[in-house]
């Protein structure tokens, strides 16, 4: 009977110290769980920019390396000669569009896949917003990688056309407020021709 008992206080003391390892977010191995994994169902795509490279803080990051840095991330960058780097695979959900809104939808990272086209070289922000307002930033291969990693996701999630958007068309003053909304991919980026190119 005593050792009935003991056996049963032995296992609840295992369950007890498992429950406050998976409260604490670590396994026994001492390691971090690994981080939750949540899909949505792609409505659309939003076309974001960005440096390729960052000044920050007297050191040069890559632009994957400094999405990782501030805990934001996207499903993919299209590098200046068109190479697609992934960083989330879809349909699983990217931090990448902060406060947004298309109608109907808000929140948009729940919602909306991500790309961001990479302006080529080192960039501080006031180089980097100069850059996406001067025609020439984007390479024509970039251009075409973009229509085609586009028009993949399109029929593979059956997105509509007028669900492609720029970030500054959903996170953009409007929404964001005065001087504080989203201006990429700019000037710098066809979006007309862009939208013909998907259509087709």
């Amino acid at each position: 009977m005593f050792q009935i008992l003991r056996v049963k206080h032995i296992v609840l003391a295992i369950f007890i110290v498992t429950g406050l390892f998976q409260l604490k977010g670590v396994t026994q191995n001492n390691k971090p769980a690994p981080p939750k994994v949540s899909n949505i169902v792609p409505k659309g795509i939003i076309i974001h920019s960005m440096a390729e490279y960052l000044n920050v803080n007297n050191d040069t990051l890559y632009a994957k390396e400094f999405l990782k840095s501030i805990k934001l991330s996207i499903h993919g960058f299209i590098q200046p000669n068109g190479t697609f780097d992934p960083m989330i695979t879809p349909p699983q959900k990217a931090l990448h569009a902060g406060k947004s809104t298309h109608k109907p939808y808000n929140n948009l990272n729940a919602h909306y896949l991500g790309v961001e086209l990479l302006v080529k070289g080192v960039h501080n922000f006031d180089s980097y917003s100069k850059a996406i307002e001067h025609k020439g930033t984007y390479s024509q291969v970039q251009f075409d990688s973009c229509v085609s990693l586009c028009k993949r996701w399109m029929k593979q999630y059956n997105i509509p056309v007028e669900r492609v958007v720029r970030h500054s068309d959903v996170s953009g003053d409007h929404v964001r407020g005065y001087g504080h909304g989203k201006t990429d991919p700019g000037s710098a980026f066809d979006w007309n021709r862009f939208i013909i190119a998907i259509s087709e």
